[in-house]
């Protein structure tokens, strides 16, 4: 049976060649910008993006520090993360294979630590942002983005549950307060707080993980059956020319390492 490290690695290794298609929220420019802009960066700083991906995030703070390094579990994304970063001309970006849980730096190695929607996939995020925290320089900040789950309990329930149909290596969206609480309980004061709502195509969400069609047919019926007076499934779906959408709530976390 497979451990939840394989599971992600599965996950992950399946969508490298679409994770930046056309159209999809988490490669989107202006969502990009939106992070680096909350990210307080500055030219001399020393960055780790943990959990990076191909390396989204990592190419737009490039720009606006000394340098980037984007650490990540699965081979593939790095290496199109990679190929992409010498298509744009970005020479300050380092990408390592490695664990959250255990990243290979010394304390206090960066001015700024960085994780976009990695949370979601840990099993306890507990020991990754306290990993983190240890990374982090005396006086430097750690910045957690990622999608959380709805207040109420019973349709945050239902939301994760259909998450995970789409992604087994999804585990759970926390509570925009459980993120902080999070944080805090791993030695961050929090200093910046600030979320938005995103519009997602379903069909395009889906195509990224290729669920199996059993899975593909649960969710689109559980989604538009609530589009029918049914049940809420807390993703709060909706029509916009003819292609089903739905809502996530992004959240940005920053805290500063005292």
């Amino acid at each position: 049976m497979e451990d939840h490290r394989q599971v992600v690695r599965r996950q992950f290794r399946k969508q490298a060649h679409r994770f930046e298609g056309k159209g999809l929220t988490l490669s989107s420019q202006e969502y990009l910008q939106w992070m680096a802009d909350n990210l307080d960066l500055q030219p001399h700083f020393d960055v780790l993006d943990v959990a990076a991906g191909t390396g989204l995030l990592s190419r737009a703070m490039a720009p606006h520090v000394a340098r980037v390094v984007a650490l990540d579990l699965t081979p593939e994304m790095l290496l199109q993360g990679r190929s992409q970063a010498k298509h744009d001309g970005l020479t300050n970006i380092v990408f390592v294979q490695g664990l959250a849980e255990d990243l290979p730096y010394p304390n206090d190695s960066f001015n700024r630590v960085v994780s976009r929607f990695s949370i979601h996939h840990f099993e306890d995020p507990q020991i990754q942002v306290k990993e983190m925290v240890r990374v982090c320089r005396p006086g430097g900040k750690v910045a957690i983005i990622d999608l959380v789950s709805p207040d109420d309990g019973t349709l945050a329930a239902t939301y994760n549950r259909l998450e995970r149909l789409r992604d087994p290596s999804h585990t759970r969206a926390l509570l925009a307060g459980e993120l902080r609480s999070v944080m805090q309980t791993a030695g961050l004061e929090i200093v910046h707080t600030v979320s938005r709502e995103v519009e997602v195509n379903v069909t395009r969400w889906m195509d990224l993980t290729a669920p199996g069609p059993k899975m593909w047919r649960t969710i689109l019926e559980e989604l538009t059956e609530e589009l029918k007076g049914g049940r809420i499934t807390g993703m709060r779906p909706f029509m916009r020319d003819n292609e089903l959408m739905f809502i996530q709530t992004w959240v940005i976390v920053v805290g500063v390492k005292r």
